[in-house]
């Protein structure tokens, strides 16, 4: 394994640490990634892992709205500057409705204009109102139990101002009404502890990582372990960010989320170890040394009832919890499994699938799906090795028009027989046009070479071989059509008397 390490920035002037301003996020839904981060685009949310036996572990997935696009930046702020905020600051338990403020409010709590941006907030609020989430997953309540959740829900419902609430009154504000779920998980799940005002001024990219990975150098300074780690593929999922696989690439993009981090002093220092993930693809762990300001921070929500032990539980497909560096190779996928990982199926499920489906199914299966991404990929609403796991899973059946290998197979073999055959019977019409030029010229070259006698010896002998209808014909016919008649006649005549002489010909050869 290749080890790197980030050039240092230039050491900042020595600063008096501000005191973290705390809020305090519950670690259950907000692991789980709702928006983009990148400004442009739209990128699928869907995360899924199963235990070996086929048992779905983690199911997260995020559909937004078709009027309002996918959450991005703008929502992704709203939701943990905004809304976060408003329920950090509610009772416990979580009141159904809370308000935010006006549009104008947000606008100025976010630090943007109050002109166009107005309407921007409104649609990123809706944005995250209609954001449909499909979710399976496993978390630590608040009394350190272990507790499921498996639904289909939206968060919350946003009421502008001038709109009417549920309990009848008029909104004079924005307000959220949180669906029941949410709100059951909020009041139940363990929470983590975040300098707000470090949030507001991250980058989004650079805000998601602070929050995916405070909890570990939380975890890490209490525990005294020198660093905490974070596998570069997780957080690529559960940022989310689009996933490089050359070092250039990934080492460019890091630099750029790690920059206000370093800079503020919160990581030390970041080291690489690159490593292969279960489908062998380049990967690294990255390993973070905590800066003054995450110690500054720990000491602070030590001091103000932050959590006395903070529990990092690991996603069920981590990389960094089966990690072993020194671990034996894995067996080398099987061709079935091969031809699954190609169509974007990790490696591991794929092994799962063909020990637990016959070959044919799998195959009949891959077959569709190569035929759907070829002329309908508008039909793969899912990524390429989700949407083929579940066909093989559910055993999907054909679509209209399609066509099997085997029958392709046996179409095209029936289509060259007949392109064969039609070859050759050209080539056979061909063959005797040019073996009837050839007798022409043969009877017509003998009848040159005789003499007038044996002319007259010659037609005489055509006549009397000749049918007798054409002989009946001849002789009736007119005097001046009789001369070309005839010559058809004894033309015809020379031909078989060549012919029948060849073969003797080719037999005294």
């Amino acid at each position: 394994m290749s080890k790197r390490e980030e050039k240092p920035d230039p050491k900042p002037p020595a600063q008096e640490l501000t005191p973290p301003n705390i809020i305090r996020v519950e670690t259950a839904l907000s692991r789980y990634p709702v928006h983009r981060l990148a400004k442009q685009g739209s990128m699928s949310i869907e995360i899924r892992d199963e235990s070996e036996d086929g048992e779905t572990l983690i199911k997260w997935e995020v559909s937004p709205s078709v009027n309002y696009g996918q959450p991005g930046p703008l929502a992704y702020k709203i939701d943990t500057l905004i809304v976060n905020r408003r329920i950090e600051e509610a009772s416990r338990p979580i009141p159904k409705i809370i308000k935010l403020g006006s549009l104008r409010d947000i606008c100025e709590e976010l630090g943007i204009g109050t002109g166009e941006s107005v309407n921007k907030v409104k649609n990123a609020l809706r944005q995250n109102a209609s954001a449909f989430i499909t979710a399976k997953f496993c978390y630590r309540g608040n009394d350190g139990s272990e507790r499921t959740l498996e639904a289909d829900f939206n968060r919350y419902s946003v009421v502008f101002t001038g709109e009417e609430l549920p309990n009848g009154r008029k909104a004079n504000a924005v307000y959220l009404v949180l669906n029941e779920i949410f709100m059951q998980v909020l009041d139940g799940a363990q929470t983590r502890p975040l300098d707000y005002e470090y949030l507001k001024g991250l980058n989004p990219s650079s805000q998601r990582l602070y929050e995916i990975l405070s909890y570990r150098i939380y975890a890490a300074i209490r525990n005294g372990r020198p660093h905490a780690k974070l596998v570069y593929s997780e957080l690529c999922t559960y940022a989310p960010l689009t996933r490089y696989e050359d070092w250039k690439s990934v080492g460019w993009q890091l630099s750029k989320i790690h920059a206000p981090h370093k800079e503020s002093g919160y990581i030390a220092s970041v080291e690489f170890e690159e490593i292969f993930d279960r489908d062998g693809k380049p990967d690294w762990v990255m390993i973070y040394t905590p800066g003054d300001k995450a110690r500054d921070e720990y000491r602070t929500f030590s001091q103000q009832g932050g959590p006395r032990t903070l529990h990092v539980d690991l996603p069920a497909n981590s990389t960094l919890a089966s990690l072993t560096f020194d671990e034996p190779p894995q067996p080398e996928p099987t061709p079935l499994e091969r031809e699954l990982i190609a169509r974007g199926i990790s490696r591991r499920t794929a092994a799962q699938l063909v020990q637990r489906y016959p070959a044919d199914r799998i195959l009949s299966q891959i077959e569709r799906f190569d035929w759907s991404k070829a002329r309908e990929p508008k039909s793969i609403a899912k990524s390429d090795g989700g949407f083929l796991a579940e066909a093989i899973r559910n055993d999907y059946p054909m679509p209209s028009g399609f066509e099997s290998k085997a029958d392709r197979e046996q179409r095209e073999a029936a289509e060259k027989l007949k392109k064969q055959q039609e070859r050759e019977k050209a080539q056979q019409a061909r063959a005797a046009k040019h073996r009837e030029a050839e007798l022409d010229r043969k009877a017509f070259e003998r009848w040159e070479s005789l003499s007038a006698g044996e002319r007259m010896a010659v037609e005489a002998a055509a006549l009397a071989a000749t049918d007798d209808d054409i002989r009946k014909n001849y002789e009736k016919s007119p005097p001046k059509f009789k001369r070309p008649f005839l010559e058809r006649i004894r033309q015809g005549y020379l031909r078989q008397v060549i012919e029948q002489e060849e073969p003797a010909r080719k037999k005294e050869k």
